[in-house]
């Protein structure tokens, strides 16, 4: 077995940095303190400190005496690579009808700040947070966070989710997913991804993060899915269509598990 030669504390700087441009931590709360965080990432009070000491360096937290070190958050999230909805949805079709999901978690909470932002939602707003682990040939490969409105949430229950797809749900609610935002991006696997993907921390993933709108514009689901590259990869296919003495390429995109 080859070593990981990146430090341990720059490694735990990357997840921490990682966690606070994706909105991880509330605005004015202070994260947690060097032991809990040496506790989490099985490191040592010391390796913690260099890696608040990057963080701070690079302007993303900000350290108060007496009262903790505070996350210095964005002020504004990625801007979004469109998607076809309907490819998106033969997609998603398709991933259902070949994989098999396990539900973890189910349960309404308080939108964070970034889930506030994409679902479009006021203040103290609440959201159903559903954390699910999908399979292919029972090794598992994606990991799915995914938010929805309160009042589209409480029209089906975890035992409907336990049994089908989010989108089939949607479909027989009445609801019509017509269009999806999404971006693409890699980041590193905390705790919870490394101990359902059955990766090691700190291993890299595929990110993509899609909110899903209704007929009306109305966002009906914010995704946040987590995928293991040796386990799936995203193809694009592009096809050139010149127009006007331009070219132009159009991005046919899918998702396959291996």
């Amino acid at each position: 077995m080859i070593a990981n030669p990146t430090p341990r504390y720059y490694r735990i700087y990357r997840l921490l940095k990682q966690a606070i441009e994706g909105l991880q931590f509330e605005a004015g709360r202070a994260l947690p303190g060097e032991n809990a965080l040496a506790a989490q990432y099985g490191v040592s009070r010391l390796t913690i400190r260099r890696s608040l000491d990057l963080l701070q360096e690079e302007g993303l937290v900000e350290r108060r005496q007496g009262a903790g070190t505070f996350p210095c958050l964005p002020s504004t999230p990625s801007t979004p690579l469109p998607a076809d909805i309907n490819k998106l949805m033969v997609h998603l079709s398709d991933m259902g009808a070949n994989t098999q999901a396990r539900l973890l978690s189910f349960r309404y909470e308080a939108a964070t700040p970034e889930v506030r932002t994409r679902l479009e939602l006021p203040a103290h707003a609440k959201v159903q947070k559903a954390l699910r682990v999908r399979y292919y040939h029972d090794q598992p490969f994606s990991y799915l966070l995914t938010y929805v409105p309160e009042p589209v949430g409480r029209r089906y229950t975890e035992e409907d989710l336990r049994g089908d797809a989010l989108q089939r749900i949607f479909r027989r609610l009445g609801l019509k997913p017509t269009s999806a935002d999404q971006s693409i991006t890699a980041i590193l696997a905390d705790v919870h991804h490394a101990e359902a993907l059955d990766v090691g921390v700190g291993s890299p993933l595929l990110c993509i993060k899609r909110v899903v709108r209704d007929a009306d514009g109305s966002p009906l689901e914010y995704l946040i899915a987590a995928y293991n590259p040796a386990r799936f990869e995203y193809r694009m296919a592009l096809s050139n269509r010149r127009a006007k003495g331009r070219d132009t390429w159009v991005m046919d995109e899918t998702g396959k598990s291996s």
